[in-house]
């Protein structure tokens, strides 16, 4: 039998979520990538079995890092987090995008065992999405609805959701104790109690451009297809949808008028092959885990 670290919580033998926890806090700022490769060899446990000693020097250091533990024990206690070898972990999410050793969460993590639809759409986006959503998607009562908690389409997608009693999942781009936009923090805080807000981030953690791009491969990761109601020609919800044609997700688009200045993104996207709805039918999912 191996033998077993003595470095867990209220002195225990640490569980192997608990180190990852740790691991991730040192290096959460370097490519997800990266993070995950210094771990590879934990990854085929369990998170609740017991961390044996036989680590790596950096592994090591981690472990036995006082200030790591304090900082891994106030966020534990603060909020709810997910590793990668935990059992509620997605492995769809698993499967995608550079996936992160660990998702912090607020809400019911059981949002995401239904088909999920990524809605995305224009920062700027027209009564056109909400129209769309009511004529698409009423169909699709057993759906839950993911997005990015962004205004315009974002916004329209999560309040369309919880006005029909779906469930509705926002991934952000920050730490889950700070709200962008700020416009937002009532639907924040509305979707955690009636759905799941996800965050790749630790507590505190502000916004930064980047991160919103890193925030469109999980809703890409996450959705079994994504749907997209209005984009302009360099809109970023077309990079959600690379991110999920890279996933081997459907992307779906809303046609719009040719002179639409917010139809043009979702335009080229039916031309290079996107699927055009009009009808609720027309969206299709196939369920993973």
């Amino acid at each position: 039998m191996k033998a077993r670290f003595f470095f867990g919580s209220g002195g225990g033998a640490m569980l192997v979520r608990e180190f990852l926890l740790r691991w991730y806090l040192a290096s959460w700022t370097q490519d997800p990538a990266v993070v995950t490769a210094g771990v590879s060899t934990l990854l085929t446990q369990a998170g609740t079995a017991e961390l044996t000693a036989d680590l790596t020097p950096a592994q090591r250091a981690v472990a036995q890092d006082g200030q790591l533990a304090k900082q891994a024990a106030r966020l534990a206690a603060a909020t709810r987090y997910v590793t990668r070898v935990d059992a509620e972990y997605p492995p769809r999410l698993a499967e995608g995008l550079k996936p992160p050793l660990v998702l912090f969460y607020l809400g019911d993590w059981a949002a995401l065992a239904r088909p999920t639809l990524g809605v995305v759409g224009a920062r700027r986006a027209s009564r056109y999405t909400h129209q769309a959503l009511n004529q698409l998607t009423p169909a699709h009562a057993d759906w839950s609805i993911i997005s990015g908690l962004a205004n315009g389409a974002d916004t329209f997608a999560h309040d369309w959701a919880l006005a029909h009693g779906w469930p509705t999942i926002a991934v952000i781009a920050n730490g889950l104790d700070v709200v962008y936009p700020a416009t937002n923090r009532e639907l924040q805080a509305r979707i955690a109690a009636a759905g799941l807000v996800i965050s790749e981030y630790p507590l505190g953690t502000p916004p930064r451009p980047y991160r919103f791009v890193a925030r469109n491969r999980l809703i890409a990761s996450l959705a079994h297809g994504v749907l997209v109601t209005e984009a302009a020609a360099h809109s970023g919800s077309l990079i959600t949808a690379n991110f999920a044609l890279t996933a081997n997700r459907d992307v779906f688009a809303v046609p719009n008028r040719l002179d639409a200045p917010l139809g043009q993104g979702t335009n080229a996207l039916i031309a290079a092959g996107a699927t055009p709805v009009s009808r609720p039918e027309d969206l299709t999912l196939r369920y993973y885990p």
